[in-house]
C-alpha cells in the first residue's frame, strides 16, 4: 500500500509540475466553466423571460402608474389649494372691507346720534331756562305784588301816624296803591 500511495503522490507531483496557469489543461477547464456559465445564464434568462419578466414589468408599471397618479393628484390638490387660498384671501379682504365699512357707518351713526342727543339736550336746556326765566318773572311779579301790598300798608300806617285822622284811611290806601303801582310798573319795564 505504501507503494500505491507513493505512486499516486508522484503522479500528482508530475501533474502539478506540468499544469500551469496557461496550460492546455487549464484552458480546457476555463472553456468548460465558460460554457456552463453561458448555459446557466441562458437558462436563467429564459426562465426570467418566461416566468418573472412579465410579472416584474407589470409590477413596475403598476408602481409607475401609482406614482404618476399620485403626482397628478398632488398637482391637482396643489392647484385646488392655491385656488382655495386665493379665494380665502379674497374673502378675508372682502371681510376686512365690510368691517371697515361697518365701523365707518357706526362712527357716522354714533356721531349723528351724539349730535341729535346734544341738540335734544340743548333744546331741553333752553326750555328749562325759558321756564326758569318765566318762573323767575312770575315770582318777581308775585314778590312785587306782595311788596306793593306791604309798602301800601306801611305807607298808610306811617301816614296815619304822621297826619292822623285828617285824611281817611281809605283815601290814603288808594293814593299809596296808585303810587306803588306806578313805581312797580316802571321797575318791571326796566327789567323787561
Amino acid at each position: 500500500m505504501y507503494m500505491l500511495n507513493s505512486c499516486v503522490f508522484l503522479l500528482e507531483a508530475e501533474i502539478a509540475e506540468e499544469s500551469s496557469l496557461f496550460s492546455p489543461d487549464q484552458f480546457g477547464g476555463y472553456a468548460s466553466t465558460a460554457v456552463f456559465t453561458i448555459i446557466n445564464v441562458l437558462i436563467f434568462f429564459i426562465c426570467y423571460k418566461l416566468f418573472v419578466h412579465k410579472k416584474l414589468v407589470s409590477v413596475i408599471e403598476g408602481r409607475q402608474k401609482i406614482i404618476t397618479d399620485s403626482m397628478n393628484n398632488a398637482k391637482k390638490y396643489e392647484e385646488e389649494t392655491k385656488i382655495n387660498l386665493d379665494k380665502s384671501n379674497a374673502d378675508l379682504e372682502e371681510a376686512k372691507e365690510k368691517a371697515n365699512t361697518i365701523i365707518e357707518d357706526s362712527k357716522v351713526d354714533a356721531q349723528k346720534n351724539a349730535d341729535f342727543i346734544i341738540q335734544k339736550a340743548n333744546e331741553e336746556a333752553s326750555e328749562i331756562i325759558a321756564r326758569a326765566e318765566e318762573e323767575a318773572k312770575r315770582m318777581k311779579k308775585v314778590a312785587l305784588e306782595e311788596m306793593k301790598d306791604e309798602i301800601s300798608d306801611l305807607a298808610v300806617e306811617i301816614t296815619e301816624k304822621v297826619i292822623g285822622d285828617v285824611v281817611s284811611e281809605q283815601t290814603l290806601k288808594e293814593i299809596s296803591d296808585r303810587h306803588t303801582a306806578n313805581m312797580l310798573k316802571a321797575e318791571v319795564n326796566k327789567l323787561e
